[in-house]
This record gives structure tokens, C-alpha cells and sequence, in this order.
């Protein structure tokens, strides 16, 4: 019994299908660049704005809500950004614990460790089920996705500073 009810509660909640193409954000520490062969941690634009209002505009509360701050830990001196892409579902993985290749709501598992978590890495906010632990609740936070930043810039992008993003989303 106990065993069963474990095996639910670590059990992954079901992943949402993506449209054919959609924007994606990356937030990441100023002056955080990236390389073409980079993987990126992406969420969906939509997801972070539902994170921005829900949270108050928060600045604290959001970057908890996407695991990048800890339940504890205070806003860092250095400013973050928002670096907005449109992308194609195809160019996109899912940072799933499984069968690497395999489909996951219409989004390919991501192949190796790099893809998967970056830098080999597995952040806390990491659950290993396509979506990221909201480190300031401790619930499920926003789907999330990986994306090489050639793929990513394709078709352009906008760079947007933090405060400048919580205030107009």
C-alpha cells in the first residue's frame, strides 16, 4: 500500500501538446550569452506571463516559480533578462527521465544529459517529468523544454530587461 501510493505520488503529471510553432522565453542572469551549440531552458511565453500575474509581479516569487531562486535564498544583485524566440514544436525537446527520442506530447525527449538538464547539471527545480518544480510553492511549475540557440534565433528574437518584462506582462 504504501509502495503504491509512493509510486503515485512520483509519478509524472501528463504533458500538455504544443502548437506547430509557438514563443518561447529564456531567463537567464545578465549578461548570461550563449553559443550556437547551446541548449537553452526554455518556457512557454504564455506560461511565464501566467507565472508574472499570478505571482503579483513578484519579482522573487516568479524566478521561484521557475526554479531559478531558491524558497530561501534572496534576489540576487545581478539583473536578469527575458530573451524571447519563436520556434518550431520540432525544434524543441523535453527534458523527460525515459527513452531518449521518444515523443512526449507531440515534443521529442531530449537525447543526452546536456539537453536534458544543461551543462550536465540537474537543477533543483529538475523533476525529470517535462515540467519544472515551482521552488518557492513546491508544486508543479510551467512545462519546460530545451532548444539549441541556433535553432532558437531562426526567426529573430527580443531581448527584454527583467523589471521592464514583470512590468508590462
Amino acid at each position: 500500500m504504501i509502495v503504491a501510493l509512493l509510486g503515485m505520488a512520483l509519478a509524472c503529471e501528463p504533458l500538455q501538446p504544443l502548437p506547430d510553432a509557438l514563443q518561447v522565453a529564456w531567463v537567464s542572469k545578465l549578461p548570461a550569452s550563449a553559443g550556437n551549440e547551446t541548449w537553452l531552458q526554455v518556457v512557454r511565453l504564455d506560461a511565464l506571463r501566467a507565472l508574472v500575474q499570478g505571482g503579483s509581479r513578484d519579482s522573487a516569487r516568479v524566478l521561484r516559480g521557475l526554479g531559478l531562486l531558491g524558497r530561501t535564498q534572496k534576489l540576487p544583485a545581478v539583473p536578469y533578462k527575458v530573451t524571447v524566440f519563436e520556434v518550431e514544436r520540432g525544434q524543441l525537446c523535453r527534458p523527460v527521465d525515459g527513452e531518449p527520442g521518444t515523443d512526449s506530447g507531440g515534443v521529442v525527449t531530449c537525447d543526452t544529459p546536456e539537453q536534458r538538464a544543461g551543462a550536465g547539471t540537474r537543477p533543483a527545480s529538475y523533476t525529470g517529468c517535462g515540467y519544472l518544480t515551482d521552488l518557492g510553492a513546491g508544486t508543479r511549475g510551467p512545462d519546460v523544454f530545451r532548444v539549441r540557440w541556433a535553432d532558437a534565433v531562426r526567426k529573430g528574437f527580443c531581448v527584454l530587461p527583467w523589471e521592464r518584462f514583470l512590468a508590462e506582462s
